[in-house]
């Protein structure tokens, strides 16, 4: 039996049983039991069920997951949008069995999912003819099927974002998947729809949350991450990653390969650097240079996910700027002015598209319409001359720290501290996102992480 797999037991749903490991199809893998639970509906008062949902995942998904969330309590855990989505993108193989208590058609599934993904990639302007496929592949694989109760819809979630799908007629997990489609964006959304912030099922959710608690607290596992990144180091980098960069220049602001940022403890070396313009009348205008800086743990953790890949493989990925987003160590932002700018137009327009994607995706809370307002009152009455610098530290824990400097050096101290994770993300997502206004710096940053993780 695996290592994870060892203190967690089988769990029955509605007589239908999960057991504590499995080996899926399309997989030399066995995966351990991470949760499983209902999928139902309030029908004039009472609750039906409608399946049974066991969710399982590779042993190496507990000291990665461990790094960031060890010490949470299990209500903490289910209460995190933040901790779901770290198990849907990790870099580990998840396993999903879907069984049914009442019948179910293929369609009726295929189509409400499919449904929901489209919605949601639309509105973050990731939809493209990749996904359309994608989706329309998924569509017909479930077309011609039936799901009596005990049967199962099986996926196989692999890190590389293939997808695998296969069925069962009677519980037993078959050795070969019916089909494999490889998108990322559709691989990770069967499972948000399952755990995500409105996902189908809240006890498997929780349940998860529960056992994964648990396992953090096993200091056998926890270590396995110790030992991975350590690998990693001996393998591809030198420590401390300042070591190995350089210093960029643009428009004659210099950013030097290494910072010790406002609100931290931490030196911090160059990511990447680059400017911030528009195209006005056939000629390009830079408005801004941005350097951003990274902890030295952001080399081997994302090392496990992205080593081999080429710069221009992580310029074309949307998913490797999100990790470097929503990665478990420090980021430092420093966004110096090429042309005069006032903290209402920088204010205005990072919030204004903040608050249209949060409320996309239905995460627009009052937690998050204080934090902008506290966002935007602390640059109400600035004014930033050329030269002068807006620096953000991003922290693990969430928080935001904002500092401002007239003449280029990192101060000590920051003006603001605002604990909000969404909005610290979304700082650093406005630059280096699929929609960042400094492809320069994303450019940056990839060729530069790539020769580290090499």
């Amino acid at each position: 039996m695996s290592p994870a797999a060892t203190p967690v037991t089988h769990i029955e749903v509605e007589t239908i049983a999960f057991s504590p490991a499995v080996k899926p199809p399309a997989s030399d893998k066995t995966l351990f039991l991470s949760g499983a639970g209902a999928r139902g509906l309030e029908i004039q008062g009472k609750f039906v069920k409608f399946t049974a949902i066991g969710v399982y995942l590779e042993d190496e998904a507990v000291p990665l997951l461990a790094v960031k969330w060890k010490g949470k309590s299990a209500l903490e855990l289910t209460d995190s949008v933040e901790f779901f989505r770290d198990i849907v993108t990790g870099p580990f193989e998840k396993f999903i069995r879907v069984s049914t208590i009442l019948p179910l058609t293929g369609p009726q599934y295929s189509e409400k999912v499919s449904e929901n993904c489209v919605a949601i990639w639309k509105s973050l302007g990731i939809y493209t003819d990749a996904e359309a496929k994608a989706i329309d592949k998924f569509l017909e694989v479930f077309k011609s099927q039936t799901f009596p109760p005990g049967s199962s819809i099986l996926f196989t979630q692999l890190p590389n974002g293939s997808l695998a799908i296969s069925f069962s007629k009677d519980g037993a997990i078959p050795e070969v998947e019916n089909v494999v489609i490889q998108n990322k964006l559709l691989s990770e959304a069967v499972l948000e729809s399952i755990i995500g912030k409105h996902g189908v099922s809240p006890e498997t959710r929780e349940i998860m949350a529960t056992r994964l608690a648990e396992l953090f607290e096993n200091n056998s596992q926890i270590n396995g991450i110790n030992h991975t990144l350590q690998a990693i180091q001996r393998e591809s980098i030198m420590s401390p990653a300042t070591a190995s960069v350089s210093q960029i220049e643009v428009e004659n602001i210099a950013f030097p390969p290494a910072a010790k940022p406002p609100a931290s403890n931490k030196t911090l070396f160059l990511g990447g650097a680059g400017d911030r313009g528009l195209e006005i009348q056939g000629k390009f205008v830079k408005f801004t240079a941005i350097g951003v800086y990274l902890e030295d743990e952001a080399v081997p953790l994302l090392a496990v996910k992205w080593k081999g890949k080429s710069g221009k493989d992580l310029v074309d990925s949307i998913e490797f700027f999100r990790d470097i987003v929503t990665g478990p160590f420090e980021k430092c932002v420093r966004v110096t002015m090429i042309l005069p700018l006032t903290g209402q137009q920088y204010s205005e327009k990072v919030t204004e598209n903040c608050v249209a994607i949060w409320k996309s995706l239905g995460i627009y809370t009052d937690a998050e319409a204080k934090a902008i307002d506290k966002f935007l009152e602390v640059f109400k009455a600035e004014t930033f001359p050329p030269g002068s610098s807006i620096i953000f530290t991003l922290l693990p824990r969430g928080a935001l720290a904002i500092s401002f400097s007239k003449d280029g050096e990192i101060p000590e101290v920051e003006n603001e501290l605002i604990e909000n994770k969404l909005l610290a993300e979304a700082v650093l997502e406005s630059i280096i996102g699929k929609h960042g206004v400094s492809p320069a710096a994303r450019e940056s940053l990839a060729t530069r992480l790539a020769e580290l993780i090499i």
